[in-house]
């Protein structure tokens, strides 16, 4: 049985950081503060808590293309130790979290016109594959037959088509990645609580005094609006796009931003699916743009990716944000721009605003070019993808970075927080696997499957070892085993699992991150009271937070969608 992860852990996690010393305190709950929580963890002798403004994930982390990937454009531009790094980090997710991480096919389209040529790419691709030690199978392949690509690919567009190069990366449900790192930190003893919001530093540590050096911040609990105290020897802030908001209240704060704006801003639409499924697998497609180079600008690549629940995923952007970064959502300029470019690759299709399922924003964390010459650096190093770094005060902040190498970044910050703590190191965050790391579907789980009618294999790769607590709670009460609507596959049992062992606080939280419900046609809007019903009654919520949660996330939706 799973450790219980839920509102009371919470409560209890609250009183924690209320009362005892820290040796290092980790805000912000994205991929990369869960990567530094679970790794602190897992090295033992270090007391490590993590606070979460939002819900987990509720930023960048729950905003991306869903990509496990080496960076394939950076082999054109040859920067090989990157992608080599890369591709080292897919090899490690997809053995320590094969029910979350898995490999996909992706297509190069290549058109008249395009960037690049496809002797190139086929060059290219090949090299990229090979730095990878994974199956065989994944070799890359050119393909020049347009009959052979559609059979594959499905009714694109092939006037101009040279051909395509198919290479392998991996595809991940980045919100649940994020979730799942953060409750094995938790099962390994940290100490974590989302809706917990950083407000400023209390006092600056003496520089001197390193035997007693201690920090002591302000947070709230947003639930509550109570607010209250947190020691720590050590705080590290992995806060994304938000890291110059706690930058800003650091006493050696000096007045320069240290992340910039420009092209940060990254869009999705989510469509029914574009593709096809072939006896090869479902593929991914990447394409260059035309839209920029129609207006004299150089072309970008997107990418048409298969989603769950029948649906492809269409991004991203590189725009620049006008809105605060809790205020992200996608423009009627950009959802534009990306259906125009689908619509460009399968033009049978009737592909406007009417067919998107979903739309979402996220900002990257971009670092400015000028960090060092401002006298940024105290210790430190740059890399073309992330930056680590101690401000005077002595708060470590962590820039850049991406959902592909949020371990290995983990490793360098802990490896500096256990030098510095005085510690033993032992990293153990390349071999240990993430509790979804289960195995395949047993005959027994097949047995059981028949008799309760359960979706056994889905429950098994998106709850992994939660799939047990799930049939518990079906055991305890069959009704549990209901669907919640007969057009989606979720039961009622996960929503109940979603709250007791997933730190779900929220309708929000339980819709758009953990079922990934808002992400399927209607969005929930239509259930939501049903649903809301249904967990108000098992949590005790009353009647007032029931109805207000259900409106809470009907307007979320319907700001959400404004421009579409």
């Amino acid at each position: 049985m799973p450790i219980e992860f839920s509102a009371r852990t919470r409560s209890k996690n609250i009183q924690t950081l209320k009362t005892e010393l820290l040796d290092v305190l980790v805000i912000g709950g994205g991929i990369v503060g869960a990567g530094v929580i679970r790794d602190l963890a897992l090295n033992g002798g270090i007391k490590a808590g993590l606070i979460e403004q939002g819900d987990f994930a509720s930023g960048t982390s729950s905003a991306t293309s869903q990509l496990i990937h080496g960076g394939f454009r950076y082999i054109l531009k040859r920067d090989i130790d990157l992608v080599k790094q890369s591709r080292k980090e897919r090899e490690i997710l997809l053995r320590i979290a094969p029910n979350l991480v898995k490999p996909i096919p992706l297509a190069l389209l290549c058109y008249k016109g395009d960037p690049y040529p496809l002797t190139g790419m086929q060059l290219a691709a090949h090299y990229y594959n090979s730095l990878s030690k994974t199956d065989t199978s994944e070799r890359s392949t050119a393909i020049r037959d347009t009959q052979k690509i559609q059979q594959r690919l499905g009714p694109i567009a092939t006037r101009t088509l040279k051909g395509c190069v198919v290479l392998w990366d991996s595809i991940v449900d980045d919100a649940r990645l994020t979730l799942v790192t953060l409750k094995d930190a938790h099962q390994q003893g940290a100490i974590i609580t989302n809706y917990v919001r950083f407000l400023d530093f209390v006092n600056q540590p003496d520089p001197a005094d390193h035997g007693n050096r201690t920090y002591r911040i302000t947070a709230e609990d947003v639930i509550t609006e109570q607010r209250f105290e947190i020691s720590a020897r050590k705080i590290v802030s992995a806060t994304g796009p938000w890291s110059d908001h706690v930058w800003r209240k650091d006493p050696s704060y000096d007045g320069v931003s240290r992340l910039v704006t420009q092209n940060a801003k990254g869009v999705h639409i989510v469509l029914p699916r574009c593709g096809t499924t072939h006896n090869s697998g479902t593929y991914g497609l990447v394409t260059f743009t035309r839209a920029e180079k129609q207006q004299g600008g150089k072309p970008r690549v997107i990418f048409i990716l298969p989603g769950a629940h029948n649906t492809s995923i269409v991004g991203t952007t590189e725009t620049t944000s006008e809105e605060e970064l809790s205020s992200v959502r996608p423009s009627a300029d950009e959802v534009a721009y990306l259906l125009s470019e689908t619509q460009r690759i399968f033009p049978k299709k009737t592909l406007n605003n009417d067919a998107i399922i979903a739309a979402y924003a996220g900002t990257r964390p971009l670092i400015a070019a000028n960090q060092q010459q401002r006298g940024f650096l105290k210790t430190g190093f740059v890399s073309r993808e992330h930056l680590i770094t101690e401000s005077p005060s002595g708060v470590m902040y962590l820039y850049g970075g991406k959902l592909t190498t949020h371990r290995q970044m983990a490793e360098e910050t802990v490896n500096r927080l256990a030098l510095s703590l005085n510690v033993s190191r032992h990293c153990k965050t390349d071999t240990y696997p993430l509790p979804n790391a289960v195995g395949e579907v047993s005959n027994t789980d097949q047995n059981q499957e028949s008799h309760g009618n359960l979706d056994t294999e889905r429950l098994i790769k998106r709850y992994g070892e939660g799939y047990y607590a799930i049939q518990d709670f079906i055991s305890a009460d069959p009704t549990l085993a209901e669907p919640i609507t007969p057009s989606l596959p979720f039961i009622k049992a996960e929503l109940l699992y979603t709250c007791w062992s997933e730190m779900a606080v929220t309708l929000e939280d339980i819709l758009w991150r953990r079922t990934r419900i808002g992400w399927t046609r209607g969005q929930g809007l239509d259930i939501t009271p049903e649903i809301g019903q249904f967990l108000g009654e098992k949590n005790n919520w009353d009647q007032d937070r029931i109805t207000a949660e259900i409106e809470t996330y009907r307007e979320r939706i319907r700001w959400l969608n404004a421009n579409l």
